[in-house]
């Protein structure tokens, strides 16, 4: 390995640091500041890569973080889809069909708009035309609200 002479002047506090560090270590002086040079070239070399990782971490911090909060929005959408599907399971009313006068569901109003066993139309229940509606207001208030904050979270989730 060739080696060449660099002559430098440095500070007396500075020439005894490397004097004790060429001690503790069991090396000459000139062997001192080669391997204090070589690990300070090194770090300064490093510093470059070592930044470049703390904003690589960072990037990666922010999409774990939007991640997660995605992950939220997500949960939060699917347990009022959960909501609305088992309010949408429960019967409402019972079909205007005098021969059937089955129950119908949420589900078979807003959905189907039919009842699901004798396929009579159900649009009449939601505007009667005269007399006592045969929908329980109560459960088809509760399954509107329902509905309404599902399209209300989808909406908040497109943005």
């Amino acid at each position: 390995m060739a080696t060449d002479v660099v002559y430098a002047r440095v500070p007396k506090k500075l020439k005894d640091a490397v004097d004790v560090y060429a001690s503790e270590k069991g090396k000459t002086l000139t062997g001192a500041v080669v391997d204090l040079l070589d690990r300070g070239l090194i770090a300064a070399t490093d510093e470059r890569s070592i930044v470049a990782l703390e904003k690589n971490l960072a990037e990666v911090s922010a999409q774990r973080d939007r991640a997660a909060a995605e992950s939220q929005v997500a949960q939060a959408e699917l347990n009022a889809l959960k909501t609305f599907g088992q309010r949408a399971a429960r019967p409402v009313g019972s079909c205007p069909n005098a021969a059937c006068s089955k129950p119908i569901s949420g589900y078979d109003l807003l959905a189907l708009g039919q009842c699901s066993h004798c396929g009579q139309a159900l649009s009449s229940l939601l505007v009667p035309k005269s007399g006592a509606p045969t929908l329980d207001q109560r459960e088809i208030m509760i399954l509107v609200g329902a509905l309404g904050a599902v399209l209300g979270i989808a909406y908040l989730a497109s943005k």
